[in-house]
């Protein structure tokens, strides 16, 4: 791995591939334990809910619970809702939609000078507006 390499703020669904007994992609899988190790991947706190709020029984929550355990808690700062709610009004004045999730992910990748990783193909419109987003099977995420 690159030391200058960025860190990455895997979404929701990239951990859940990453994660998943049923439908695991062994791309991600292998990507994402690369980057675990080299300790590029950061949790932020928004992530962890969804991904706790998806299991189906207590167990299975414990066990994810320890899972994630690992991961501590990235802090937001009052600087990265307010660099949050001045791109949704930017983008919005010019049409392009963005989730509130979205533009506070892409407010803390900026100030950590990190990456978005996400298969979510929402991202695309906000990548020609300068977010760092790399795809769920992006080759850059190793570079």
């Amino acid at each position: 791995m690159n030391e200058l390499a960025p860190l990455v703020i895997p979404e929701a669904d990239v951990w859940m591939r990453a994660y998943s007994r049923l439908t695991p992609d062994p791309l991600v899988v292998h990507r994402f334990a690369l980057l675990t190790k080299a300790r590029r991947v950061v949790l932020l706190g928004s992530v962890r809910q969804v991904l706790l709020s998806q299991v189906r029984d207590e167990r299975q929550f414990g066990r994810l619970a320890w899972i994630l355990s690992g991961w501590p808690d990235l802090p937001l700062r009052t600087s990265d809702h307010e660099r949050g709610a001045g791109f949704m009004r930017q983008l919005g004045q010019m049409g392009v939609a963005i989730e509130p999730s979205q533009a506070v992910m892409w407010s803390v990748a900026e100030r950590l000078g990190a990456v978005v990783w996400s298969g979510n193909r929402t991202w695309q419109a906000l990548v020609q507006h300068g977010c760092p987003w790399l795809t769920g099977t992006s080759e850059g995420v190793l570079k």
